[in-house]
C-alpha cells in the first residue's frame, strides 16, 4: 500500500509538471475541424502564413495548463501543417516518468496535419485560438528551417523541464529568435506570483494534484518569474504576442458551453462572461488548497503512536505505523533529488521534513530514543522559524504534522513496558 501511495504521488508530480503531453488518439466526431485555418489575414500577406495556435484547458489533469503549436499554411486552400513540441509516450508511463526525473530525452517534437492534430480538441470541447504571426519572408524561412530541423529523428527529442524547456518555451524561443528578441526585450512586469502559484492555478479544486505541487516541487518554484519566463504557459505567450504585435487571438473553435453563453448574452443585450472561453472546467469561487486535507490525513496517520502509548501495548508497532509512511516518502524524494538534474526536484525541503533518518527512532531505546526525538523537534522548530522569517518559502506546514506528532509522543510520553 505504501509503495502504491508513493507511486501515485510521483505520478501526480509528473502530471502536475507536464504542460505538454502526447494527446490521446483522435476519436471520430460528427463535427470535424475544418481543413483550413479560418483567416482574416491582411491583404498582401504572402504565403506561407504561420499561426500561433493555442488550446484552452480541459477537465483532465494533464489538460489543466492548455497546449500550443505552430501551424503553417503554405498556400491558399492547402491544409496547414502543425508543429507540436509536446509529445510524450503515455503508453509507457513508468519509462516516461523515469526519463523525466533523470533529465533524459523523454519528450519530442513532431508534425501533423491541422485536422489530425485538432481532432482531440474538438472532441474534448476545448477552445482553440489562432494568431497570424506578422513575420517577414526572411523570418518565415528562418522559422520553417528551424521547425523542419527540430522534427528530424536526430533532433526531435529533448529533456523536458516544466518551467524552462517545454512545448511552450520551445515555441516562445523560436519566435523570439527569428524576430531578433522581440519577446525577450518586452518591458519586464510581473503580478508577483511565483512559479508554484502558476502551477497550482491549473489544478484549482483538485486537492491531490495541489498536494503534489507542494510536496514534490522544491524551493526554486517559489521564485517570481520575469515577464518573458512567465511565457512558459500557453496563455501568457498568447497574450504577449497580442500585446507585442497587436494580433488579437481569434477563436477557431469555442467551447459549446461558452458559445451558448455568448449567444444568450447577445440575445439579452448584456456583456458576456468571456472567461468561460478559457476556463474549460467548473468555476470554484473559493477552491480548496488541499493543504488542510493533507494536514488532517497526516494527523490521522500519526495517531497510532499516541493511541498505543496511551494503551500501554504495541508502542513500537504504533510508532512504526506513524513513522514508516513519511520515512518512505521522504526517502523517495531524497532519491529523486540525488538522481535528478531538475532544480525543483533537487532542492526540495520535503525530504528534510520527512527525514529518512527518522527510521532510527524505531531501533533506539530509552533515553537515546527520547533525545533523538527532542533533537528532531528542535530541528523542525528551527525550520518553522525559518519559514516565518522567509528563509524557507516552500509551504511545508502541513507536511510537518507527521514528524512533529510522532516525535512529540516519543519525547514526552512514557513508553510503558
Amino acid at each position: 500500500m505504501l509503495l502504491a501511495m508513493a507511486k501515485w504521488l510521483v505520478a501526480v508530480l509528473v502530471l502536475a509538471c507536464a504542460v505538454a503531453r502526447a494527446e490521446p488518439a483522435p476519436v471520430p466526431s460528427t463535427s470535424p475541424p475544418p481543413q483550413t485555418v479560418p483567416t482574416t489575414a491582411p491583404a498582401g500577406d504572402d504565403y506561407p502564413r504561420i499561426y500561433l495556435v493555442t488550446m484552452g484547458i480541459g477537465s483532465l489533469i494533464w489538460e489543466r495548463h492548455g497546449h500550443i503549436a505552430l501551424c503553417v499554411e503554405y498556400s491558399e486552400g492547402q491544409e496547414p501543417v502543425c508543429f507540436n513540441y509536446g509529445i510524450g509516450d503515455f503508453h509507457e508511463p513508468l519509462k516516461m516518468v523515469w526519463g523525466f526525473f533523470r533529465g533524459a530525452n523523454s519528450f519530442w517534437a513532431g508534425k501533423d496535419t491541422w485536422r489530425n492534430m485538432m481532432w482531440v480538441y474538438y472532441q474534448f470541447d476545448r477552445t482553440i485560438w489562432r494568431q497570424l504571426l506578422p513575420l517577414t519572408q526572411d523570418q518565415k524561412q528562418k522559422m520553417l528551417t528551424k521547425l523542419e530541423h527540430d522534427v528530424l529523428e536526430p533532433n526531435r527529442y529533448y529533456a523536458y523541464d516544466h518551467f524552462d524547456d517545454n512545448c511552450t518555451t520551445r515555441i516562445r524561443n523560436i519566435i523570439d529568435d527569428v524576430t531578433g528578441g522581440a519577446l525577450s526585450s518586452m518591458p519586464d512586469k510581473t503580478d508577483g506570483r511565483t512559479y508554484r502559484d502558476y502551477a497550482r492555478d491549473g489544478f484549482a479544486g483538485m486537492r491531490i494534484p495541489l498536494i503534489g505541487t507542494d510536496v514534490a516541487m522544491g524551493r526554486t518554484t517559489d521564485r517570481v518569474p520575469s515577464f518573458y519566463d512567465r511565457m512558459f504557459l500557453p496563455q501568457y505567450l498568447r497574450e504577449a504576442v497580442a500585446e507585442k504585435w497587436g494580433v488579437k487571438p481569434t477563436p477557431v473553435y469555442i467551447r459549446k458551453e461558452c458559445a451558448a453563453e455568448l449567444r444568450a448574452a447577445h440575445q439579452e443585450n448584456r456583456p458576456p462572461d468571456e472567461s468561460c472561453i478559457e476556463r474549460g472546467i467548473p468555476t470554484v469561487p473559493d477552491p480548496p488548497s488541499g493543504r488542510v486535507l493533507l494536514a488532517l490525513i497526516l494527523l490521522a496517520a500519526s495517531s497510532p503512536v499516541w493511541l498505543t502509548r496511551l494503551w500501554g501495548r504495541f508502542q513500537r508497532t504504533g510508532l512504526a505505523l506513524a513513522v514508516v509512511p513519511y520515512v518512505l516518502l521522504g526517502s523517495i524524494f531524497l532519491f529523486l533529488a540525488i538522481i535528478s538534474p531538475l532544480p525543483y526536484v533537487e532542492w526540495n525541503e520535503t525530504y528534510i521534513v520527512w527525514l529518512p533518518f527518522d527510521a532510527a527512532a524505531l531501533f533506539l531505546r530509552g533515553d537515546r530514543q527520547r533525545w533523538y526525538a527532542k533533537g528532531r523537534l528542535a530541528m523542525l522548530g528551527l525550520m518553522a522559524l525559518m519559514m516565518l522569517v522567509g528563509v524557507l518559502k516552500q509551504p511545508l506546514w502541513p507536511e510537518m504534522v507527521s514528524p512533529v506528532a510522532a516525535m512529540l509522543a516519543v519525547a514526552f510520553m512514557k513508553d510503558k513496558k
